[in-house]
């Protein structure tokens, strides 16, 4: 196997990495981490309700402070869930099974898992919720998606949870509803801006407020999760050298492949994304009986599949491909 037939497998929850400009497929697994990452919810919810970790720091100090004031069970709270992909749907079961009553509300229509109740607005979500948490995408659209506004549309003595996207809410906004008492805790495992080392110093707006829980980036640091995304990620990485399969690259066109039926051949071929390419490439596949051809594009790169029902098929069709000026790479199953 030559170097230009070597692609890249990763599981990265970010995609800020040199090879995603390199038109080599970096693919990553965005359901392996989703349990661990739901699972530390429930636990910064648990956490948050009783004060757990203001008591543990003053234990760690040998001071004693048993107290009951302002701490609960979460058995009979809302919990609200803003974002209900694969993460906040998982939430939302554990959430229930503790007997918490789950609200949500997503912009795309989902089916609800359990008795979790949809909400026909953010609005509508967070001045009945108890705990609110945070399940939403790293996109541009999400970013400061809870701000001043939307924290005083939360009710008073709530807690705000963020375990997906360290954009989505204004950490400043967060403090000084805090330092109000108007929220009474939040947890974070996401931030904007992480250390690039263990021993950097991290800045952050919550010195000496009570309540406030701060773990870096623990979601989906657990064994199982990382086994999880570790066969994953191998099994697009076979997918993808076996069948032609990209689904789950976050820098490549998705396609998601069929069964090679016998008698057939399959012509993979990545080029560049510009005008009158698929032209070029329709020309060259002309010669052949294409039983089922896909193209997807993302940006500047294109991506076809095109099943030839003939096992008569060599190398030639693969030189041919190899020849046009837009042709990054060509390969033949």
């Amino acid at each position: 196997m030559g170097v230009s037939d070597i692609f890249l497998a990763l599981s990265c929850l970010s995609t800020d990495i040199p090879w995603c400009g390199c038109k080599i497929p970096v693919f990553s697994s965005p359901y392996g981490h989703s349990y661990s990452v739901a699972e530390l919810s429930i636990c910064f919810i648990i956490c948050l309700a009783r004060q757990l970790t203001d008591r543990t720091l003053e234990m760690h100090t040998s001071e004693w402070n048993k107290v009951s004031s302002n701490c609960y069970e979460v058995r009979g709270k809302t919990l609200g869930i803003v974002g209900y992909g694969h993460i906040g749907s998982q939430l939302g079961v554990l959430a229930e099974s503790i007997g918490m009553r789950v609200i949500f509300y997503d912009i795309a229509t989902v089916l609800p898992m359990g008795r979790n109740q949809p909400q026909a607005s953010l609005a509508a979500l967070l001045p009945v919720s108890d705990f609110v948490a945070v399940c939403v995408s790293p996109t541009d659209e999400n970013r400061k998606f809870i701000g001043p506004n939307e924290i005083r549309q939360m009710k008073k003595g709530s807690y705000i949870v963020n375990t997906s996207y360290g954009d989505a809410i204004d950490l400043d906004a967060v403090a000084e509803a805090l330092k109000s008492k108007h929220l009474a805790g939040a947890a974070f495992d996401v931030f904007p801006k992480t250390p690039l080392s263990n021993s950097t110093t991290f800045q952050h707006p919550f010195s000496g407020l009570k309540n406030v829980i701060m773990v870096p980036n623990l979601g989906d640091a657990t064994q199982q999760a990382h086994e999880r995304v570790g066969h994953d990620v191998a099994n697009s990485i076979a997918r993808f050298l076996n069948e032609g399969a990209s689904v789950g690259a976050v820098n490549f066109p998705s396609i998601q492949t069929w069964a090679l039926k016998p008698g057939t051949r399959r012509i993979l071929n990545m080029h560049r994304n510009v005008r009158g390419v698929l032209k070029e490439i329709d020309y060259i596949l002309s010669a052949y009986n294409v039983g089922k051809q896909v193209l997807e594009t993302n940006g500047k790169l294109g991506y076809l599949i095109a099943d030839v029902n003939t096992e008569e098929v060599t190398t030639e069709i693969v030189a041919q491909l190899a020849l046009l000026s837009n042709t990054i790479r060509s390969r033949i199953l």
